[in-house]
């Protein structure tokens, strides 16, 4: 089983480059819409606008054949049409060539059983992706798990990790996608990350940049000296920096990714606050958009000056001052 993303982009997700073999990832990200179309993607709920999205050669969205071996959770979800909820999951088991009559299990063994007499439509938004994720989690045919925000529903989080570790150990590719670096921690796997749109993730050594200012991060903590030590000692040879103020310092590491990464697991497991995590050089985008915004500026504030003038000039001159004898 291999999942490939080749120059794929829907939506916000600009470009993605992407090769995944049986295993556990996260992807995380500060922006909720690349995270939305690349579950979407992947998923085969969506075609690329352009590129390609492949599933051990083939498409998924236009192979129902290979949509049945995938179980996701995608930002928005609609249910089976039925009578009640359980009716619902029924079909939606039925459909993937499942008993139906296990659908009452599927809701309780998710903390759902509550829910099975209601109508779908009677569902909120999260109440229903809670019952689509009870359904992707119980697809134990699936080679293919993919989950956007699965920590943010109404199913316990002990029982979608417990489900996830299962279908990591059966040899599925298991990817969820998080805007929160707790849930990322949580979910567990190899981190991939978004930024600016855009994932790269191919097999082989990841090259990187070597050590200088652009691999620099810098840190507002409660404890800056604290967390140096525990840098120190760190596998990834990260060095740091302590800044006058006693709750900064600046990290130089391998690649951001590695530095922030580790970053959050020391502050985590040793009880240490992040106030702040930021680049010390922006990315080559911002500067882009930063310069575009001062010839943006510096154009609008000439063609005021330009008009200014131009207006002045049509205007006919002012009367000369009338002299002391005129009466």
């Amino acid at each position: 089983m291999r999942m490939q993303l080749r120059a794929a982009a829907l939506g916000q997700l600009r470009g993605a480059d992407l090769e995944l073999s049986p295993g556990r990832y996260v992807v995380l990200s500060s922006e909720r819409g690349p995270l939305v179309d690349l579950v979407a993607l992947l998923a085969g709920q969506q075609p690329p606008r352009h590129g390609q999205a492949l599933l051990d050669g083939v498409t998924p969205f236009s192979q129902p054949s290979a949509r049945r071996k995938i179980a996701a959770l995608c930002a928005e979800e609609a249910l089976p049409p039925g009578k009640t909820v359980e009716h619902s999951v029924a079909r939606a088991l039925g459909a993937r060539g499942a008993s139906a009559a296990n659908a009452g299990d599927v809701l309780a063994a998710a903390g759902l059983a509550r829910l099975a007499d209601l109508s779908p439509g009677a569902l909120g938004a999260r109440e229903t992706r809670s019952v689509a994720l009870a359904l992707a989690l119980a697809h134990d045919a699936a080679e293919l798990v993919v989950l956007h925000e699965p920590l943010a529903t109404l199913v316990p989080a002990p029982v979608v990790l417990a489900r996830l570790d299962q279908r990591t150990a059966a040899g599925a590719i298991v990817l969820s996608a998080t805007t929160s670096t707790a849930d990322a921690t949580a979910l567990g796997g190899q981190w991939l990350c978004v930024e600016l749109g855009r994932l790269r993730a191919l097999p082989g050594p990841t090259p990187r940049l070597g050590a200088g200012p652009w691999q620099q991060v810098l840190v507002e903590t409660n404890d800056a000296r604290a967390l140096a030590r525990l840098l120190h000692d760190s596998a990834h040879g990260l060095s740091t920096e302590l800044d006058a103020s006693p709750n900064s310092l600046k990290v130089t590491g391998p690649a951001l990714d590695v530095t922030v990464t580790e970053l959050i697991r020391l502050a985590r497991e040793h009880q240490l606050e992040l106030r702040r995590i930021e680049p010390a050089v922006p990315p080559v985008e911002a500067l882009l958009a930063a310069r575009a915004g001062f010839a943006r500026g510096a154009y609008e504030a000439a063609r005021v000056a330009a008009l200014g003038n131009s207006q002045a000039a049509l205007q006919p001159p002012p009367p000369p001052p009338a002299s002391a004898g005129t009466p």
